[in-house]
């Protein structure tokens, strides 16, 4: 998106000072957490420039509750446990989640075709594409071939419409696991409006953050603007994402600068209209609380005794959704991933095998990680307005370890 006359001539805002102690509490075991987020956001940038939250939920209670620094340095506004950060590439995970419920109450199967849900998507070959080959990013359709802009991305419905006109990808180099910032949320995102009857946005409210009080929310309504954190880049963040090859037509160009997710003005994912937008695969907005209380509860989902009555997803459900269905490395980014059935992100157990055995959850370039631990019936989360390549990773790892720790206490 070009950036407007006006901005180019105005001063940049002066950032206003803010308090940058950590609040919040932590339970008896969860001292060293503490520590760890202390020494985390000291690290991620000067103080009030940034901020960051860390909540921890195990058997359903907040073990740990840490806030620390600014979440708009321009308005001046402090973080608050309240706060809602901008999920972005994490929003991933929240998308599979509202379709995994609708796969419980029967309203679709992932390993049928989208075009059984959506007939003008099987044009050019898509006929054969399956919600999990979506939700795994295996479904050859990782970016746009029409050019796109920052303002075209906020209109899911004529995003659908796109799509329709697209074939799969013909490079090579996307017959594995390969990511694309945009196309698998506008994707999912019809379906479930045309399989439910309501978008996206309403679906997940009514029947997901509204039931569990869960401050989750794709898209913004206007009294949340001022508890909304302003996201910036940590130095060479952007330089991490692939430049365009062979210019707008090359698959680099399709897939990661077509828009960029992350432009060179941050203050995109600021503006009043993006974040009212609805943005299925990046526009999902939560607390570290909410994150943490949604990942808490499939945790515990997964371990409840078949038939036992879920406060989300049936253990039937998880189960196939947590069973290892692809692993690949992306051929642009580098990273390797594992996905299970359901689209969830399967997790590296890491050093603390007895807390994180079957973990899912979240990691990727961003400012939000979280973890879901069905062993330890246990949700986590990190959220930040400094966008990193591995956010929150050092702190989430050590509250495994507190966790692991009080397993083997109690």
């Amino acid at each position: 998106m070009t950036t407007s006359l006006v901005r180019q001539v105005l001063p940049r805002p002066r950032l206003r000072a803010t308090t940058t102690g950590v609040h919040g509490t932590t339970a008896p075991g969860f001292a060293s957490v503490r520590h760890s987020f202390e020494r985390a956001c000291r690290e991620a940038g000067p103080p009030g420039s940034q901020g960051a939250a860390l909540a921890v939920v195990r058997d359903g209670q907040l073990v740990v509750d840490l806030w620390q620094g600014t979440a708009d340095p321009v308005a001046g506004a402090p973080w608050t446990g309240d706060t809602l950060a901008p999920v972005l590439t994490g929003s991933h995970g929240i998308l599979a989640t509202a379709v995994l419920l609708l796969a419980d109450m029967g309203a679709l199967a992932l390993d049928r075709p989208v075009a059984d849900y959506w007939p003008e998507f099987a044009v050019r070959g898509k006929g054969a594409v399956t919600l999990r080959d979506v939700l795994t990013f295996t479904a050859r359709l990782p970016g746009m071939a029409a050019g796109i802009d920052q303002r075209d991305v906020e209109n899911p419905r004529m995003m659908a419409a796109l799509l329709e006109l697209d074939g799969p990808e013909d490079d090579p180099r996307a017959g594995g696991v390969l990511h694309g910032p945009w196309t698998a949320g506008w994707i999912v995102a019809e379906v479930v409006r045309r399989v439910d009857g309501r978008d996206l946005d309403l679906f997940f409210l009514e029947e997901i953050a509204g039931p569990l009080g869960l401050d989750v929310h794709f898209g913004l309504v206007p009294d949340q603007l001022p508890h909304t954190a302003r996201i910036s880049y940590d130095t060479g963040f952007r330089s991490r994402f692939p430049a365009p090859d062979g210019g707008a037509d090359g698959l680099c160009g399709r897939v990661w600068n077509n828009p960029s997710p992350f432009p060179a003005d941050a203050g995109v994912w600021s503006e009043r209209r993006r974040r009212h937008a609805m943005i299925p695969s990046l526009g999902v907005y939560a607390s570290a609380r909410g994150l943490a209380r949604l990942q808490g509860v499939l945790a515990a989902d997964a371990v409840r005794a078949p038939g036992e009555e879920p406060l989300l997803l049936s253990r039937r459900t998880l189960d196939r959704a947590r069973r290892f269905w692809v692993e690949g490395l992306d051929p642009l980014l580098g990273g390797v991933s594992a996905y299970g059935e359901g689209g969830l992100q399967l997790l590296d157990e890491g050093p603390h095998p007895a807390a994180c055995a079957g973990a899912f959850g979240h990691q990727g370039p961003g400012g939000v990680a979280y973890r879901s631990w069905p062993r330890a019936r246990t949700g986590a989360a990190w959220a930040g307005s400094r966008l990193t390549a591995g956010p929150g990773t050092q702190v989430l790892d050590e509250v495994a370890g507190a966790v692991e720790r009080g397993l083997r206490v109690g």
